[in-house]
């Protein structure tokens, strides 16, 4: 059937780069509800099943083990899983899947974007006093001791140095390594479940994906992930992180049609945020400073706006 222009909500300020390069973003006129069920079932059902079965055996995700990291990355493919089973047996097709690379300077732009937003959101979490800015990186130094599990370590270079290698690493290698792992996610958030509820209008489906993103990750938080400590406050913390990223995810992935650079945008956020910028931060309560915590939920949810309000209003559908 031919895709005709329609728009998908009232409000949108497109500037003129975005007015020629209009959204490839193909959808149906009316949220499909049994698809979009039996898509959040399989995908958060496989990721609570193999986290659930992790914490059972004692396996806990607040200081990553090898175990721990190994389980968390297979939970993470659960959602391209799901989206790839509910494609073939309603017979979908793949056509509105978006594996397609998208603009070269979209990516530039996350890849420099990403790291000085997190740099930002440290900034201000120092300046409101909710951390203290360490230097030294010694939180560093306690890490690898503590995933030595008491062997002797070679001799290694001053923190500083082994800080800047690794942020260097997390910028290059680190990130296209992630990006295949955040692939994972990424096929079946925005590469299904956001196509399916983009009827609702932009803003409606990035906060409801958003939120079930965030959601599926209750069995982890529970297991102390980003939020150590925090076992009950951090499951809706992390929703309204997963909302906020959602709004520039939903934002990139209209502008380019692809699922490959909001992996690369998810690969980023992760490199970052749990990369070498927050070791350099002492003293950050998980709920309120940092990436996890309030101070990076307003900067991420304000720029997200931001980018939602000048990405095109209209989108190419289906009929």
């Amino acid at each position: 059937m031919p895709s005709v222009e329609l728009p998908i909500d009232e409000t949108s300020d497109p500037d003129r780069d975005a007015r020629a390069s209009p959204s490839v973003v193909e959808t149906s006129r009316r949220v499909e509800w049994r698809a979009v069920v039996f898509y959040v079932t399989l995908a958060c059902g496989l990721a609570w099943l193999i986290e659930g079965i992790a914490l059972a055996r004692g396996i806990r995700f607040a200081a990553l083990t090898m175990r721990g990291t190994l389980v968390l990355a297979s939970a993470m493919f659960t959602p391209a899983i799901a989206a790839l089973i509910v494609r073939v047996v309603r017979k979908e097709g793949f056509a509105s899947a978006g594996v397609r690379l998208g603009p070269l300077k979209l990516y530039a732009a996350v890849w420099i974007a990403v790291p000085v937003l997190v740099a930002l959101i440290y900034a201000i979490t120092i300046a409101l006093g909710l951390g203290t800015f360490d230097p030294t990186v010694a939180r560093l130094s306690e890490l690898i001791r503590e995933h030595s599990d008491g062997r002797t370590l070679p001799a290694l270079p001053p923190m500083r140095v082994l800080a800047a290698v690794m942020f260097l690493q997390s910028l290059t290698l680190g990130v296209l390594v992630t990006t295949v792992a955040t692939f994972g996610e990424e096929f079946g958030w925005t590469g299904y479940l956001l196509i399916k509820l983009l009827p609702l209008g932009r803003w409606r489906a990035s906060v409801l994906y958003g939120a079930i993103w965030g959601l599926w990750h209750a069995p982890a938080i529970a297991g102390g992930f980003n939020y150590p400590g925090h076992p009950y406050a951090g499951v809706p913390m992390m929703c309204l992180l997963t909302i906020s990223f959602a709004l520039s995810q939903t934002a990139l992935r209209l502008r380019s049609g692809s699922v490959v650079l909001t992996s690369f945008a998810h690969a980023s956020l992760n490199n970052q945020g749990l990369g070498v910028l927050p070791l350099l931060v002492a003293g950050v309560s998980p709920v309120l400073g940092g990436v996890t915590g309030l101070v990076g939920i307003v900067v991420f949810g304000s720029v997200g706006v931001w980018l939602l309000l000048r990405t095109p209003g209209r989108i190419a559908r289906g009929e």
